[in-house]
């Protein structure tokens, strides 16, 4: 992707269409909702594909999201135009975090044998997600924000 066509903050901060996240935690909704229905090792694949999609995400940051490259791509083939408000990355970004902390346990969970403990780690996530989904209401995204209010007010930052 062209650093040309990122949008960044009066701050130089990246900018995302709102619609992004929720557009990501529609297929991360998808994905663990079949992975919860098969299990086994094909479940335990879709699991490992959303922890890599997360990974990417918290650690090379959304504009290289395998999700959000989808969203970009459908954007554009479905003429979704401008976006109605975009928010900084922050926020999403520790989201996508916080999943991928969580399916790294279920994943640990999973490789020590405590399959229902693993299952559960994926429905956690797979919850989480599917609030963000139909409602507009990211979990992590408040975290964040409460944080950082937390932060500035002990002078942290």
């Amino acid at each position: 992707m062209s650093s040309q066509r990122l949008v960044t903050d009066d701050r130089g901060r990246l900018v995302v269409d709102v619609r992004g996240p929720r557009f990501g935690a529609t297929l991360t909704t998808v994905v663990l909702a079949a992975a919860l229905v098969v299990q086994g090792p094909t479940g335990i694949g879709l699991v490992v594909w959303q922890w890599v999609v997360f990974a990417v995400s918290a650690v090379a940051g959304l504009a290289w999201s395998p999700y959000g490259r989808v969203f970009r791509w459908v954007k554009r083939r479905a003429g979704l135009g401008p976006p109605p408000a975009t928010e900084a990355e922050g926020p999403p970004r520790f989201a996508q975090a916080c999943g991928l902390a969580v399916l790294s346990v279920g994943l640990v969970l999973f490789a020590a044998g405590a399959t229902v403990a693993g299952w559960i780690a994926v429905a956690v996530v797979l919850a989480l997600s599917a609030l963000l989904a139909t409602t507009g209401l990211c979990i992590g995204c408040e975290l964040y924000l409460v944080g950082q209010r937390l932060r500035a007010r002990t002078g942290g930052g």
